[in-house]
């Protein structure tokens, strides 16, 4: 129940469980871009332990609630092409508050991260243990599979790919067509992000070994990524 199959042994400091994760870098920035823009997030911090840099976060569920995800929701309970909209639905029957908002933020930041794995698994509901009540969202969690600019030539500047919505294998581009109102995300609150997570990761590149060669191309690839949803949100 503690979805700990996403991370790695936990850490106990002050009777409190802290998951620890090796995908540090993409799990940082992930809560570095939902604080600015204000999403539902786990928040991830880097630690460094047993001279490795891991990101550590605190569950977001305890001994009285636990995760159902879009998989155990939509198990059976819809056709695969209308996902999206019955997942909503559903959510909105439980009485979630604002489904719809939450998904939409979830995808914002997938895109601007070029998150290639939100899986079913990776996102859903959280509801009381004795009562079986859903309760929210959950936070946005689990976005490691972002980034990889190894599969990427260095003369692309502005990458774009395919993501994972719902059952279906996306452009990152077409998911956004599902977005009701793009005018609502101020990308202007990014601003300086890029030289923050540079200034982040050669603040542990003793440790990691990262060359700045990979840095600089991490954190332009960032940078070509909000810029270029800045310009599909202006023609919106």
């Amino acid at each position: 129940r503690l979805i700990l199959h996403f991370y790695s042994h936990p850490l106990i400091e002050d009777g409190k469980r802290y998951p620890l994760k090796g995908g540090y870098k993409n799990e940082v920035l992930a809560s570095m871009i939902s604080s600015r823009l204000g999403f539902n997030h786990v928040t991830h911090t880097l630690e460094v332990i047993k001279d490795k840099v891991v990101s550590k976060c605190e569950c977001f569920i305890n001994e009285n609630t636990e995760l159902i995800s879009a998989y155990q929701i939509l198990y059976n309970n819809c056709d695969k092409d209308d996902a999206y909209e019955t997942y909503i639905s559903l959510l909105e029957k439980h009485e979630i508050k604002d489904p719809r908002s939450s998904l939409e933020d979830m995808f914002i930041l997938d895109y601007i991260m070029l998150n290639e794995d939100r899986h079913l698994n990776n996102f859903g509901i959280i509801r009381d243990f004795k009562t079986l009540n859903w309760i929210s969202t959950a936070q946005i969690f689990d976005t490691g599979e972002s980034l990889n600019i190894i599969d990427y030539s260095d003369e692309e500047v502005i990458i774009n790919g395919d993501g994972r919505f719902f059952y279906n294998i996306s452009n990152f581009d077409n998911i956004l067509d599902n977005i009701k109102d793009l005018k609502k995300y101020d990308l202007n609150k990014l601003d300086g992000i890029c030289e923050e997570f540079d200034e982040l990761l050669h603040k542990y590149q003793h440790i990691t070994k990262m060359t700045d060669r990979r840095i600089n191309k991490i954190c332009t690839l960032l940078f070509s990524r909000i810029n270029k949803l800045k310009k599909k949100i202006e023609t919106k």
